[in-house]
């Protein structure tokens, strides 16, 4: 555990002698291998009735999750209650599901 607080210490101090190009290489590598971080937000829905096409305030406070991932910022659907998501993992599921509605013709 020593050992690798010591590397971890030098690491830092090497960091101050790469360049910009360097660093950036480096923060470019960082970003690749951490997930992406997540911001939770409460937010009505708004759907296709009556009420919400004429400019009501829509239904629920639905919670939504916000990411940014490959220069794209992302909003999943979380639900009625917050939980902590995987935010790739969810990702791929919302590919999934859209794949499938485009393949049977309802997008």
């Amino acid at each position: 555990m020593l050992s690798y607080i010591v590397m971890l210490v030098k690491l830092i101090k090497d960091t101050h002698k790469l360049d910009l190009k360097e660093l950036r290489q480096l923060y470019n590598h960082i970003r690749s291998i951490l997930p992406p971080a997540v911001v939770y937000q409460q937010k009505p829905a708004k759907c296709g009735c009556k009420r919400c096409k004429e400019g009501g305030k829509g239904h629920g406070s639905y919670w939504y999750a916000y990411f940014t991932y490959q220069n794209k910022t992302h909003c999943i659907y979380v639900g009625k209650e917050k939980r902590e998501i995987d935010p790739l993992k969810e990702l791929e599921k919302k590919k999934i599901r859209k794949r499938r509605l485009r393949d049977n013709g309802r997008i």
